[in-house]
C-alpha cells in the first residue's frame, strides 16, 4: 500500500506531464487531420517499420529455441520474409502505402467476423441484446470491404481514425491532468 500511495505522490507531482502528453498529442491529431499525404506516409512507414522489426524478433525466437521447439524451421522462414518485407516496404514506401489500406481492411474483416462469431455464441448462450453484437459484426465487415475495394476510402479511414485517436487520447490526457491536479492540491504536504 505504501508504494501504491508513494507513486501517486509521484504522479501528482508531476501531473502537468499529462497536459504536455495531451497538447502533443492534441498537435498530433490536427496535424494529421490538416496533412493527411505526408500522415499517412508516416504511417506508411511506420507499418514497415513494424513488419521488419516483428521479422527480426521471429528470426531471433527461431534461432534460440531451435533445440526446444520442434518445426523452428517454419518461424525463421517467417521470420526470414517478415524481415525482407519489411525492408521492401521501408525502402519502396509507395508499395507500403498502396497495400496498408488492404492490410487493415482484411484485419478489419477478421475483427467483423470474429464479432458476428461471438454474436452467435452469446445467442446461444440465451443473453439478451446479442443482435447488438451482431448488428456490430456485420457493421465492421461491411467497412472492411469498403476499404479493400476502394482503397480510397481505406485511406481516408486511416487517416480519419488515426486522428481522431490522438485527439481523444489528448483530450482525455488533459482532463486527467487535472484531477491529478486537484488530487495534489488536497494532499497533505
Amino acid at each position: 500500500m505504501t508504494a501504491l500511495i508513494e507513486q501517486l505522490k509521484r504522479d501528482v507531482k508531476n501531473w502537468w506531464l499529462f497536459t504536455l502528453i495531451g497538447i502533443l498529442l492534441l498537435i498530433a491529431g490536427f496535424y494529421t487531420l490538416s496533412n493527411p499525404l505526408s500522415s499517412y506516409l508516416g504511417l506508411s512507414l511506420f507499418f514497415g517499420g513494424l513488419i521488419l522489426v516483428n521479422g527480426i524478433m521471429e528470426f531471433s525466437f527461431a534461432l534460440s529455441n531451435r533445440h526446444q521447439t520442434h518445426q523452428w524451421g517454419w518461424t525463421l522462414a517467417a521470420g526470414i520474409l517478415d524481415t525482407i518485407l519489411g525492408l521492401i516496404l521501408l525502402v519502396y514506401p509507395g508499395l507500403s502505402m498502396s497495400i496498408l489500406p488492404f492490410i487493415v481492411g482484411f484485419y478489419i474483416l477478421l475483427l467483423g467476423a470474429s464479432l458476428t462469431s461471438y454474436a452467435f455464441q452469446l445467442k446461444n448462450l440465451a443473453t439478451r441484446n446479442w443482435g447488438w453484437v451482431l448488428i456490430g459484426g456485420i457493421l465492421t465487415i461491411l467497412l472492411a470491404l469498403s476499404m479493400i475495394f476502394n482503397p480510397v476510402i481505406g485511406v481516408a479511414t486511416i487517416i480519419g481514425w488515426t486522428s481522431f485517436a490522438f485527439i481523444v487520447g489528448g483530450l482525455f490526457n488533459i482532463i486527467f491532468s487535472f484531477q491529478l491536479k486537484r488530487i495534489k492540491d488536497h494532499m497533505p504536504k
